[in-house]
């Protein structure tokens, strides 16, 4: 047998062997790492191009008031969605979704840009679509692979009353917010509870997405569902219950008008708001859905600012209102005595400047009851005069003035209680005067407070030092563990003062209201003890804003009122009939049986 000589030498043998070798070991690898290190890519997008995951939305939980009336609910929509990846350049599905929805290729485009989750995740383009263009895409199902529709639910609001700043709104999630909360679950075009309860309450409220898995073919179309991937239920948010007595708030709102302002009914023991009311205000079916940009910039340039909830981001001069709290400082630190007397003859002269009462004729020689009852400035002047102004501001933070509430409804004001530090840090020290404090103690000046601050100030008149916190949530239904949860708040309780105080401003209240003399008499209501004090603050934007705050300690109806009107004039003209309607609307419902009867329903 012949043989060719081998003319390899042995180094180049050796050379070419590990050539094959590395190529071999290089051609393993990128298997292996194909294969086995990007297994579960590869089999995503082998699965996405047979497999159409479908989010199923779930419902947020309704909102009812105390009493089990539905003020938030929820009604389905049709929203158009497309899969990034198997539309990807189709000019042919850019025109016919185009045309049906009135929409170039660049503004679907840029929807899907907005709500991008990833190439194989659909991705929102259009809302609430009508039934014409939703036939339109079942006739051209063949023809817009890739185009989908989805059921989706969105807030109704079948109530007579508004109610805007104590449900608030949702809002579309950016990807701006996506940064702080997709670790919660969000994703881009999500709706997600921004103001209100729907936002303090979020986490209740919303409910948790589910899945269906549809079979489709090489060309996106649907062609069954998978038997090896059941479909995942959306679990509908948890149903919550407001202290809102909804009857009482569509009568307030009725009564409020078209009046600028704010009212607020509470609970004076266990600080459940029955009402709360901030004027102007907007209808919460502008937020049913996605809200569009020309309606929310309506809302947001309107200088009657519907937007601002008055009641706990208003800051205001509270009037003669906050005289009680003066009242109250010098009995306890014995600055004077209830029988000390002032002569009122109209105005109050310090140094150059004269300081006015509301009646020019002046009051005659009034004490302390009669200068409460008839809302003597001149009285009020000389007891400041009297007193350091930090044992003024100290018994005002007492009450809690100064600073937030509490209440369970975002963004609220701290206010401000003026002291020497204030006033030395605002007017630079030895800048400041005596005048400072006579405006001070007749509720006017640096003083700022805000509605539910005074509102809690009412509560403890009432209840004798009880300091509620303000809430308007009651309970929420647990849909998994089948039972209702109760709302715990704090309520703190006032030692500072002695029972015969206490006695003295009661005592003085009821007068201010039931006294032939009282500014508040137009707030009476035959058969009901009702208290009260009225204010009218100056403002520098035009007419005066007007005050009442206000309680009854009847077995039947134990509730804080507080009104405040701007531009309204005189508390005891305007903002006290107010509060006279309200009270006797409370009495003749029943209004305490209500509450407690509301506060143990197993509904």
């Amino acid at each position: 047998m012949f043989r060719s000589q081998n003319t390899v030498s042995f180094e180049r043998r050796n050379i070419l062997i590990l050539i094959v070798i590395a190529l071999f070991a290089v051609l393993i690898g990128r298997l292996y790492h194909i294969q086995i290190v990007q297994y579960s890519r590869f089999v995503g997008i082998a699965e996405a191009n047979r497999i159409r995951i479908v989010p199923l939305e779930a419902q947020r939980g309704i909102i009812h008031d105390r009493n089990g009336q539905i003020i938030a609910d929820n009604k389905s929509q049709y929203n158009i969605n497309i899969i990034p990846f198997e539309v990807r350049s189709s000019e042919k599905t850019y025109n016919i979704l185009g045309d049906f929805l009135g929409l170039t290729k660049n503004q679907i485009q840029r929807r899907i840009n907005h709500n991008w989750r990833g190439q194989f995740s659909p991705a929102r383009v259009a809302e609430d679509i009508n039934f014409k263009i939703l036939t339109n895409l079942e006739e051209h199902k063949l023809d817009l692979p890739g185009v989908l529709y989805s059921l989706e639910p969105i807030r109704s609001f079948p109530s007579r009353a508004n109610l805007p700043h104590i449900l608030g709104y949702l809002r579309e999630v950016s990807k701006e917010d996506l940064k702080n909360i997709k670790y919660f679950g969000y994703r881009a075009g999500d709706l997600i509870g921004w103001k209100g309860v729907e936002r303090e309450y979020e986490s209740i409220l919303r409910g948790k997405r589910g899945y269906d898995y549809l079979q489709v073919d090489v060309h996106g179309r649907e062609v069954g569902s998978l038997q090896d991937k059941e479909k995942i239920l959306p679990k509908p948010g948890n149903d919550l219950y407001l202290t809102i007595d909804l009857d009482l708030q569509v009568y307030a709102e009725s009564i409020m008008g078209s009046k600028r302002g704010a009212i607020i009914v509470m609970d004076s023991n266990s600080g459940e708001i029955l009402s709360l009311i901030s004027k102007p205000d907007y209808s919460p079916n502008l937020f049913s859905g996605i809200i569009e940009p020309s309606v929310w910039d309506k809302l947001r340039d309107n200088p009657d600012q519907p937007l601002y909830n008055r009641v706990t981001q208003g800051t205001y001069s509270p009037g003669s209102a906050f005289k009680i709290v003066a009242a109250m400082a010098a009995l306890e630190n014995g600055v004077v005595d209830s029988n000390w007397t002032v002569r009122c003859r109209g105005k109050y002269r310090l140094g150059r400047r004269v300081f006015k009462c509301w009646r020019e004729r002046g009051h005659g020689r009034m004490n302390m009851h009669d200068a409460i009852t008839n809302s003597c400035n001149v009285y009020f002047y000389n007891l400041i005069r009297k007193m350091d102004i930090d044992i003024w501001a100290d018994n005002a933070r007492i009450f809690g003035f100064g600073s937030k509430t509490n209440i369970d409804l975002p963004e609220e004001s701290n206010g401000v209680v003026p002291d020497t530090e204030f006033l030395d840090r605002k007017y630079e020290v030895g800048s400041w005067t005596e005048g400072n404090k006579l405006n001070l103690v007749i509720g006017q000046g640096d003083l700022l407070v805000t509605p539910i601050q005074m509102a809690r100030f009412t509560a403890a008149l009432a209840t004798r030092g009880k300091l509620v916190q303000p809430h308007v949530g009651l309970r929420y239904y647990n849909k998994e563990l089948n039972k209702f949860i109760l709302f715990s708040t704090e309520i703190d309780s006032i030692e500072d003062y002695s029972e015969s105080t206490w006695d003295f401003i009661q005592y003085s209240m009821f007068d201010v209201v039931n006294h032939r003399n009282g500014t508040a008499r137009s707030a009476r209501v035959k058969g009901l003890k009702v208290y009260g004090k009225t204010g009218t603050a100056q403002n520098p934007h035009g007419d005066p804003h007007a005050w009442f705050i206000g309680f009854t300690k009847d077995r039947n109806c134990s509730i804080a009122i507080v009104v405040l009107v701007e531009h309204g004039g005189s508390g005891g003209s305007t903002a006290a009939p107010i509060a006279g309607k309200l009270f006797r609307y409370c009495y003749e419902k029943n209004i305490n049986q209500m509450i407690v009867s509301s506060g143990n329903s197993k509904i």
